[in-house]
């Protein structure tokens, strides 16, 4: 990198990102050939999505998400049930279309526009993260991120490629001062999941610190507009359908063993999920716990090293689901999945890194072998967040 002519040729450290994209998607790949010819499924009546090694990657929500794509969403009215309607339309909508132009399997149409978004989003995270901070810290983030456990789910049936692709493209656009570009990548970004609704405040955040009265007054409506517009044009879509507008929340007790919304975020204020962290197991949901930890401490680090708009968001993402889910049965689980999103959080920790290489290096190498094994197991539908 301390090649003269490095500069000269921009495209050079692009290829590098892809490269050690390409690098961890072959660690997934493995980790697939390895669970099919040494791993079992527990159970006979397993859904699959295909015959090929690669519909491996269609587990959990997968399966929601296919039946979106070939059947639409249902709703009986029973939130104690669960059903499809609890997620969000912009992935089942993006696949249903594909595999209607193209003639592609919906399965095959699922993980092509999962891995498509995924590669799209490794690009785009790199030149924000360059043009912030520069290539190395750039291509730390991308080798940390790539090879982080959950991140088997960038290649997977699942919406936190294409999330974390209009996520970065929002920030991209927002430090352009691009505002309403960016309200609308936030509203398309909501409309994938819930993580994207949080990108109204770092918009928000964005615009008054850069106001001009004027063009702050002229400008904030519409972009309140645009970047809510993934929610409440699904809510209508759901009050036309079913007679409800929010289907899609009250569904998700199904999901949590019953519990309200109300009950999990009382026992989130309570502080509740850190009296119930597994600190002292190792498989991939006591990891979580772990990872929660983390998480927090690089928030508070990155404080003084990001954007403000960047810290809010890193703790805006770790907020929304411990508000509303954390606090039910599942705890911590899912942590790793929700923050796979949060840019920011491996940001921080290459710039951690980078201050001691072969440690960056030995992280980087632990983190391979535990995205090796969540591949697997997740393959073998064992859930891992």
């Amino acid at each position: 990198m301390q090649d003269p002519n490095w500069k000269s040729h921009s495209w050079l450290p692009y290829c590098w990102a892809i490269l050690i994209f390409s690098c961890s998607r072959v660690v997934v790949a493995l980790g697939l050939v390895f669970s099919q010819k040494y791993l079992t499924v527990g159970r006979a009546d397993v859904w699959s999505a295909g015959p090929a090694w690669y519909h491996q990657l269609l587990q959990w929500d997968s399966q929601w998400y296919f039946e979106i794509v070939t059947q639409g969403y249902r709703y009986n009215g029973d939130p104690t049930i669960q059903q499809n309607i609890v997620f969000y339309p912009l992935y089942p909508m993006l696949v249903r279309g594909l595999a209607t132009i193209s003639g592609l399997a919906p399965a095959d149409a699922l993980l092509l526009v999962s891995n498509v978004a995924g590669l799209l989003a490794i690009v785009i995270l790199f030149k924000l993260v360059r043009e912030e901070f520069g290539d190395q810290l750039a291509l730390a983030t991308i080798a940390l991120l790539s090879f982080f456990p959950a991140s088997v789910l960038l290649s997977a049936g699942y919406t936190e490629p294409l999330a974390l692709l209009l996520i970065v493209s929002f920030f991209l656009v927002l430090k352009r001062k691009n505002y309403l570009s960016a309200a609308l990548l936030a509203g398309l970004a909501a409309s994938t999941r819930s993580t994207g609704v949080v990108l109204l405040p770092v918009l928000l955040w964005e615009m008054w610190s850069n106001r001009d009265k004027t063009k702050f007054l002229l400008v904030l409506v519409p972009s309140v507009l645009l970047a809510t517009s993934g929610i409440w044009l699904f809510m209508i879509y759901l009050w036309s359908a079913f007679g409800t507008p929010f289907a899609f929340a009250d569904g998700q007790a199904a999901f949590h063993q019953g519990t309200t919304l109300a009950t999990r975020l009382i026992a989130a204020l309570k502080l509740e999920p850190f009296t119930r962290m597994m600190l002292n197991d190792w498989n991939p949901w006591g990891q979580a716990s772990w990872f929660t930890l983390l998480f927090i401490a690089l928030i508070v680090l990155g404080w003084s090293r990001l954007r403000a708009s960047w810290t809010l968001f890193a703790m805006a993402v770790l907020l929304l689901p411990y508000l509303t889910l954390s606090g039910g049965p599942a705890g911590f689980v899912s942590m790793s999945r929700f923050n796979l999103v949060s840019f920011p959080l491996f940001v921080t920790l290459a710039g951690l890194g980078l201050r001691a290489k072969w440690l960056l290096a030995g992280v980087i190498g632990l983190l391979g072998a535990s995205l090796f094994m969540n591949t697997a197991l997740f393959a073998r539908r064992i859930w891992i967040g």
